[in-house]
């Protein structure tokens, strides 16, 4: 977006340097001219959705400025100086057109999600080799809560909440029979804002996804899965058996 503010003043500089000067019909409609670059501006630089038509409107506007400085200019200079208005304006140009190219995919946001549940079943093991919990007093370890393994400095403070930032919620659930001396548990996380926008003042950013969709989950196995929901929602292990297997 530089670029397209500095087109402003490099236009400009460029015209009166070659020395250039507008005529009396273009003086008249200056102010009018000025309203209308300056709102094509604004809307490139909130990129909307339709910024393809003030980015043309800017693209005209320091074409032809280069092209007046090349016929109106005085010297040699002018066509060097007309040239590098053109070019700069071109430059301006494909590097925005560049820029809003330059999106995270969504395995980006989704990774921070098998990320925490993988450190969350390395917890679970850490936890129950240690024997950090004996329920029923019955000489065998098991498995805790997310609580719980914070507790014990398994994991940090962000797989709590879904407050940190990988806009991620982790659930675990401990399921088995004391009675048969042991526990199973069962951990995944889902996206906090399924598929959502970012607030920005951005109209283009509305219309590009900028969180995860993926779900993620595992269990005393030590296997990751993975599945879009199509939201975000509580699933169960016997559900998930079914998903596409993690492979690192």
């Amino acid at each position: 977006m530089l670029s397209i503010i500095l087109l402003f003043p490099v236009v400009i500089v460029g015209f009166i340097f070659a020395g250039a000067r507008l005529n009396d019909k273009e003086k008249k409609w200056l102010p009018v001219r000025m309203i209308v670059l300056g709102i094509s501006a604004l809307l490139t630089a909130a990129g909307t959705a339709l910024a393809i038509i003030p980015l043309l409107i800017l693209l005209w506007y320091g074409v032809r400025r280069g092209a007046q400085a090349m016929a109106r200019g005085q010297g040699l200079k002018r066509f060097a100086i007309g040239c590098g208005v053109i070019l700069f304006t071109l430059f301006a140009v494909a590097n925005y057109l560049a820029s809003t190219n330059n999106w995270p995919s969504e395995s980006q946001y989704a990774a921070p999600g098998a990320e925490g549940v993988r450190n969350i079943v390395a917890a679970e093991m850490g936890f129950r080799s240690e024997g950090k919990l004996d329920a029923n007093k019955n000489g065998v370890p098991e498995y805790g809560s997310l609580q719980q393994l914070y507790q014990a400095g398994l994991i940090e403070a962000g797989s709590l909440s879904a407050t940190g930032r990988s806009d991620y919620r982790f659930t675990v659930v401990l399921t088995g029979d004391p009675a048969r001396d042991e526990k199973e548990f069962f951990v995944y996380a889902t996206p906090v804002h399924y598929g959502s926008s970012r607030r920005t003042l951005s109209l283009l950013d509305a219309f590009r996804p900028h969180s995860a969709r993926t779900t993620f989950a595992a269990d005393e196995s030590g296997v990751i899965r993975r599945a879009d929901l199509g939201g975000s929602r509580d699933v169960t292990r016997q559900e998930t058996l079914n998903w596409e297997k993690l492979i690192y």
